[in-house]
């Protein structure tokens, strides 16, 4: 099977660096946000059609660009001769050994959220920028939650994707340690597009702390947008191109696209894997989510899509899943959009925010005991010294458990071999650092402890591996709930030492099973992997014991 070749994903970021220099919901901007009004058309009643099961409509029927496209080059198929110049086989989680994908997500923790119109579009985006940015330190992942707190499309109720990109275009977007994802309708205020949190002063108490807007910050931009299916119905030769074509063009050329799709019950709920196909007279579509890829079965010779969902790495093929191309497999060819990323973000000025809703700076008393340890602390570092978030020294409590030799005592260690200098940002030209994070939001946590084991342990795991996909990102919002060993006690502070134990006795999920929230919770099944059902609500889910790792 053919897959994307060096020079082509240099042609690409080639590319990229060039560009760079209805029945639907209707969207109207007002004082720099977007407020949705959902047209009862867009969103059929719940079952409509008959399929939709327990799945509930997050997405308009039709993505509809309120002020028109943006399109300034020519479109990808436009520039190709779509029958001889397109690879049989693009996956952008493996281009010659490099994963140009983004972190899998769960829109539905930790409640249920129709977020789907911002998860599938911020997802693409988030991958182009790594594609453009040539998988660089850092990877950016950008924060669908300022698209909901800002209605900038739509609410957890669902939305229209189009708007997506009009906003972002318009207003930028900053990564998510600016603002977590949290799964609810908030506030469009400098709080709810980049936040920050200091540990509480007296009398205040120390937790959950007070939480200010990040004054300056980087958001991201779009230079181009618009419809995938748009343009000349042409190719570079004057050959007919389709739907499916075009989809090819733009993603071979380009990089992952957002689409729409009718998800129904069987979809939902009984896919484990495989090439699936399951088609209708109509469709309607109403989830939204990232195509990332194609290809060919090399035993039946039948092509696919590789689409990325937002429901979490135990579903499907690990959060992904791969359906027939042609025939509107659920209608998968029919509704797709794409944006282009502006390489490199902009420096949001502090002149540049709304002035409502914020809040007063910390006094001149509080300000000395933030920093009264360290004189050379840099101004703008959250942490109070008098109540450390990692305790110190080690656990005495607990035993090292070694079943190797330390690199350092085995018989062939020589120290003139080890470099004077690494860094896992940069190991021969390869970024194997996982996430960047912020534990200080949504509200202020002195989790260190449990981020550091955890960030390290997702390092080390892609180390290992070789930064081959999928990333693996760690849960450490599982340790802040459930690890107590030496005097540990979650947003209080901990013991690194006894989060590593615990780990090798019970095991860490992934990310997509617990979303961190900046607070404890009880240590039980249902805090350790959830899931979120519109008709059913939250419940315990058991992860798949290849994704829990000790």
């Amino acid at each position: 099977m053919a897959r994307l070749s060096s020079p082509f994903i240099l042609l690409v970021i080639s590319a990229l660096a060039v560009l760079n220099g209805g029945c639907a919901a209707r969207v109207v901007p007002r004082s720099g946000r977007y407020t949705a009004i959902l047209a009862s058309p867009a969103f059929p009643e719940e079952g409509t059609s008959g399929e939709a099961g327990t799945h509930k409509h997050c997405r308009t029927t039709k993505a509809t660009f309120l002020a028109g496209e943006r399109v300034i080059s020519p479109r990808p198929h436009e520039q190709l001769d779509v029958r001889n110049d397109l690879p049989t086989h693009v996956f952008w989680g493996d281009v010659d050994g490099v994963n140009y994908l983004t972190e899998t997500r769960n829109q539905h923790i930790p409640q249920y959220c129709g977020s789907c119109w911002a998860m599938g579009t911020t997802a693409s985006l988030s991958d182009r920028i790594k594609i453009a940015r040539n998988a660089t330190f850092p990877e950016i992942i950008l924060a669908p939650q300022v698209l909901i707190n800002c209605r900038a499309g739509g609410s957890c109720e669902g939305g229209d994707p189009a708007q997506v990109y009009e906003y972002i275009a318009a207003h930028g977007i900053p990564d998510e340690t600016c603002q977590a994802y949290e799964a609810r309708d908030g506030k469009c205020k400098p709080m709810g597009i980049c936040e920050d949190c200091a540990p509480g002063q007296p009398p205040q108490p120390f937790l959950p702390g007070t939480c200010k807007p990040v004054k300056r910050y980087k958001r991201w931009t779009l230079s181009e947008y618009g419809h995938v299916h748009g343009g000349l119905d042409v190719d570079a030769v004057g050959w007919p191109v389709s739907n499916a074509e075009k989809m090819k063009a733009e993603l071979a050329t380009r990089g992952p696209i957002a689409c729409g799709i009718h998800v129904t019950d069987k979809f939902y709920s009984d896919y484990k894997g495989g090439i699936y196909a399951e088609s209708h007279l109509l469709n309607f579509m109403n989830h939204e989510l990232a195509v990332v890829g194609y290809g060919v079965d090399e035993a039946s010779g039948e092509e696919y899509w590789i689409g990325r969902n937002s429901w979490g790495t135990y579903w499907g093929e690990s959060g992904f899943f791969r359906i027939k191309m042609h025939h509107q497999n659920l209608g998968i060819e029919s509704d797709c959009t794409f944006g282009v990323p502006v390489a490199e973000p902009e420096e949001r000025e502090p002149e540049e925010l709304m002035t409502d809703g914020v809040k007063d700076e910390p006094s001149a008393e509080q300000k000395n005991r933030l920093f009264s340890i360290n004189a050379f602390v840099k101004k703008g570092t959250y942490h109070d010294y008098d109540r450390p978030c990692r305790l110190s020294p080690p656990s005495k409590e607990v035993r090292e458990l070694l079943r190797t030799v330390r690199p350092h005592e085995a018989p062939d260690y020589d120290k003139t071999k080890i470099p004077s200098s690494w860094d896992i940002r940069d190991v021969d030209g390869v970024n194997l650092a996982t996430i960047n994070r912020n534990q200080h939001i949504p509200q202020y946590c002195g989790s260190c402890w449990a981020h550091g084991t955890t960030s390290s342990m997702a390092d080390r795991i892609n180390l290992m591996r070789g930064g081959k996909f999928p990333e693996i990102d760690l849960a450490p919002q599982v340790l802040v709930d459930c690890v107590s060993g030496g005097g540990t006690d979650g947003c209080n502070g901990g013991d690194p030492t006894s989060a590593h134990v615990w780990i090798a006795v019970n095991g860490v999920p992934e990310e997509t099973c617990q979303n961190y929230q900046a607070k404890k919770n009880e240590c039980d099944d249902f805090h350790f992997c959830q899931d979120c059902d519109p008709v059913k609500g939250c419940f315990a889910k058991t992860p798949p014991a290849n994704r829990v790792y000790r």
